[in-house]
């Protein structure tokens, strides 16, 4: 692996198969890295693409741990390279040799630099999403090669939709219940203007969670948080919660992955694909397998309701709860006709959430060990970067 952070070492690897042809030797981009959405795909750009040429535009506070995630990776080390830069500075942050470089070489790039942190701030959400999109606009202006961009954004661009939301809309009369939603629909909004400059498909899923195995560098979302509720309930009953018969959505890293890199061989340029759980289970479901897993049982009825608010009184009207909860308000349904049938040609199929649970509530426990389910305040744009 290559660095262009000062002091770098190679790390030397080898390759586990071979590429597709007509891909090797393309420089890909991606930012976002090492998130672990961003790992994700990099480890199957490992398994696809393994003589492609992986660049990774990193902040330079994560460069140490990039290293280390990429330590096991099958990619060749001469094919790997670390940028210090940020996705969402001007010129992603680089000098204007390293920009000109990119410019000149890159021929696809995977945006994962993107946030749907409901901790984010205006300031720091418009920083992340709509300065990524802008820097995505202008170096595909000025790339020689770039042939393709692989948006990921997200349902939340909806807002408060209701009912479904079709993979050609982005304004459907919404407001938006945070910063980084409000924010991710005008980057989107902003690709959509340049489109004749900037080859993009955009990609939205519902919230991401970590690969079917866990990952190790997972982060909080709403369902992480209203499983550990479950978790440190006091007593082993536990009544359903308001809302219990809303549908969970939600998509693991790896699976996202394989839908992006599904885009960037077969997407249309200026199209949006929704993929999204094609039997998500309702709230309640989710719940009474977590309680099992927990060593608790869920009650439908008022009597357990009632020795709960006894016990605890604030239970599920808590801050906490309620915050945990709001993030599975009811919002749109993603329509996914142009996603699935890429997903037909690409021979792949979303998974449902109940399948990888256990994975799920694995994560859950690894972040109430490491006390990660509220975390600190964000500060570096990375920090809001999942």
């Amino acid at each position: 692996m290559t660095s262009d952070a000062p002091g770098a070492a190679p790390d030397p690897h080898r390759p586990t198969a071979e590429p597709r042809d007509q891909l090797a030797d393309e420089v890909v981009l991606v930012t976002g890295f090492p998130g672990f959405r961003a790992r994700a795909l990099v480890d199957l750009l490992a398994e696809r693409e393994p003589k492609a040429h992986v660049w990774l535009v990193v902040p330079p506070a994560e460069l140490e741990a990039a290293a280390r995630a990429l330590a096991s990776t099958p990619i060749s080390s001469a094919r790997l390279r670390l940028i210090p830069g940020e996705p969402c500075a001007i010129d992603l942050g680089l000098s204007r040799q390293t920009y000109a470089e990119l410019c000149a070489r890159v021929d696809r790039w995977f945006a994962l630099y993107q946030t749907t942190d409901v901790r984010a701030s205006r300031e720091l959400a418009n920083r992340v999403n709509v300065g990524s999109a802008r820097e995505i606009a202008e170096l595909a202006k000025a790339a020689q090669n770039l042939a393709h961009v692989t948006f990921l954004s997200s349902a939340i661009v909806f807002g408060n939709h209701q009912g479904e939301a079709t993979e050609e809309a982005l304004s459907v009369g919404q407001s938006f219940h945070s910063q980084a939603a409000e924010s991710l629909a005008r980057a989107e909004a902003l690709l959509q203007r340049r489109l004749a400059e900037a080859p993009v498909s955009v990609v939205r899923t519902p919230q991401v969670l970590g690969a079917r195995g866990v990952a190790s560098s997972v982060r909080a979302t709403g369902l992480h948080r209203l499983l550990a509720l479950v978790s440190a309930a006091p007593g082993d009953s536990l009544p359903l919660p308001p809302g219990s018969g809303r549908l969970v959505q939600a998509l693991p890293a790896d699976f996202v992955a394989q839908a992006l890199y599904a885009v960037s061989l077969f997407g249309t340029r200026g199209r949006a694909y929704h993929f999204a759980d094609p039997e998500p289970p309702a709230l309640g479901e989710v719940l009474e397998q977590a309680a099992a897993h927990f060593g608790k049982r869920l009650e439908p009825g008022a009597g357990a309701l009632g020795r709960l608010l006894l016990n605890n009184p604030g239970f599920w009207l808590s801050q906490q709860s309620a915050r945990a909860l709001s993030e599975w308000a009811e919002g749109p349904t993603l329509a996914t006709r142009s996603g699935d049938r890429l997903l037909e040609r690409a021979g792949l199929r979303a998974p449902t959430l109940l399948s990888y649970l256990g994975s799920v509530l694995q994560e859950t426990e690894l972040l109430e060990r490491e006390r990660l389910l509220d975390g600190a305040p964000l500060g570096t744009p990375f920090e809001a970067v999942a």
